[in-house]
């Protein structure tokens, strides 16, 4: 059996000013960099045989607090970029408002970015990601750490679900979602797990 972690980046500056990033190179927040340690406590006990990236700042910071634990260098992939955001890059919610009037950003299920990825080209990059990642890991356990879009994308593929720019899921900064992989079968066992951030609440370790 191989296992995925797939992991959202923490807190980055962007993020916490509630701008629109995509392949905007924000680098982690101070409150970001304290989620990241967290979560490479969380993982000290784990065996991880790869640690796999976007390599946008914010997922590649992260990924390094847990790749240092075990003397794992990270490898970056551009596959796991978060989407391109075209015009939107950089931008607020009422900037985004502003510059595509009527638009509904929650209710918008095939959301067209002005100049931006779709969701097929989405799944073009994240579909042959996964092919690779379990034929090279096989019976192993590796970390993804990567981006909101880019995470929804992973599960809806496993999951045989349709094409779609917004799927049903939600991933909180540093969240935890983990993935099966055995007999051709895919299986998800925990989605968006953010314990590690209340350690008083929770003993969970993966």
């Amino acid at each position: 059996m191989t296992t995925l972690f797939l992991i959202r980046h923490a807190q980055s500056d962007a993020n916490a000013e509630g701008r629109v990033q995509g392949w905007l190179d924000s680098p982690l927040s101070e409150a970001g960099r304290q989620q990241a340690q967290a979560l490479g406590e969380r993982f000290r006990s784990t065996a991880l045989s790869a640690v796999y990236a976007s390599p946008l700042a914010r997922a590649a910071d992260t990924a390094q607090a847990i790749a240092a634990i075990h003397n794992l260098a990270v490898i970056l992939d551009d596959r796991l970029k978060e989407y391109h955001m075209g015009r939107w890059t950089g931008l607020n919610r009422a900037e985004i408002e502003a510059l595509s009037p009527g638009i509904d950003l929650e209710a918008d299920h095939e959301l067209a970015v002005p100049d931006g990825e779709t969701a097929q080209n989405m799944r073009d990059r994240v579909e042959p990601f996964l092919r690779e990642v379990v034929s090279r890991h096989a019976g192993q356990s590796i970390a993804i750490i990567t981006h909101g879009g880019t995470l929804g994308m992973l599960v809806a593929t496993m999951l045989g679900m349709p094409v779609m720019r917004r799927h049903p899921f939600s991933f909180g900064n540093t969240s935890v979602t983990e993935v099966t992989h055995q007999r051709g079968r895919w299986r998800l066992r925990r989605l968006n797990d953010q314990c590690h951030l209340h350690p008083l609440q929770s003993e969970w370790r993966p």
